[in-house]
């Protein structure tokens, strides 16, 4: 392996992480300024003129499902930020296996488990956070429609929900009380709303302030409907976990099954594995079974989850 090529992958998977460092303290130092601040009215502007440029430039499919999974997940970083933590990732793990090993497969490998790294941390992040809006979501607009119907505002109601609400539900609408504040007007901070928290209630609710603001309407009446709905579809949910729980506990058993049978088999009779790794065809066959295993968990996944 030449020495030059071996520095610019350092150099790079260094550079690569210390920009990505850089950038998530940038986005986790914007969090922590005071909503009323005058630097905080500049970021607020400065989000509108970036969301307009972005919506300017068009964007593939696979951009589209990586901001909305930004979103979605709750992550405090931007896409660019996110976008560095990936490339950062896949950087530095081309650079181990080539570092340690030498080996242009594990590279190979060592790149896509790098990059695939944050992406499935972010994933399993928004199936958490979208569970938790989901069983938040009944008491949060029950909260609004109470508020509502009482005479305040949807600036009064949004703070409220803001201070009393279940998390995470709780920090968006705490955001979106002190944009209202800011003087943003009610169809941006919805939209924007909308977009962090993709449940089909809270895009109905988005929608009818959104007409509220222009002709009017019971706001009040339609959050409590909204609200009986999403208890309806937490209930259900919960439901469906309790009926496929033994198929997940199952699945969870047979992925490790295998790891446990490598253990056993390698603390028993070491040769057997050692000569399985040494094959030629090893590492291949070692390689298209834990593809097949991640196939499997991600089609199986895919199953269990079924859209209500």
């Amino acid at each position: 392996m030449s020495a030059t090529l071996i520095s610019v992958l350092v150099a790079t998977a260094v550079g690569s992480l210390l920009l990505a460092v850089v950038l998530l303290l940038r986005d986790l130092r914007v969090r922590e300024v005071a909503p009323d601040s005058d630097e905080a009215l500049a970021q607020q502007i400065q989000e509108v003129l970036q969301a307009r440029n972005a919506a300017n430039q068009p964007t593939n499919r696979i951009d589209q499902w990586f901001y909305e999974l930004i979103d979605h997940a709750g992550s405090p970083v931007d896409p660019p930020t996110a976008t560095a933590l990936v490339a950062g990732g896949a950087i530095i793990g081309c650079a181990i296996p080539l570092l340690l090993f030498e080996s242009l497969f594990g590279a190979a490998v060592g790149t896509v488990v790098g990059a695939a790294l944050p992406v499935l941390w972010w994933m399993i992040r928004r199936e958490r956070r979208l569970r938790a809006m989901q069983r938040a979501m009944p008491e949060t607009l029950e909260m609004v429609a109470d508020a509502v119907r009482a005479g305040e505002t949807l600036e009064q109601a949004a703070e409220l929900a803001g201070q009393q609400a279940p998390s995470p539900l709780k920090e968006e609408f705490a955001y979106a009380a002190k944009q209202l504040q800011l003087g943003h007007t009610p169809t941006a901070v919805m939209t924007r709303m909308a977009r962090r928290v993709p449940l089909p209630e809270f895009k109905i609710f988005a929608t009818a302030v959104m007409v509220h603001r222009q002709t009017g309407g019971n706001l009040a009446l339609l959050a409590e409907r909204l609200a009986h709905s999403a208890r309806d579809r937490a209930e259900f949910a919960g439901h469906l976990r309790a009926v496929t729980a033994g198929s997940r506990l199952s699945m969870i058993g047979i992925v490790l099954g295998v790891f446990a049978a490598l253990f056993i088999l390698g603390g028993i009779r070491p040769e057997y594995l050692r000569g399985f790794l040494e094959h030629p065809l090893g590492p291949t066959i070692l390689t298209l079974s834990a593809a097949f295993q991640i196939v499997g968990l991600l089609w199986v996944w895919r199953i269990m989850k079924v859209p209500y």
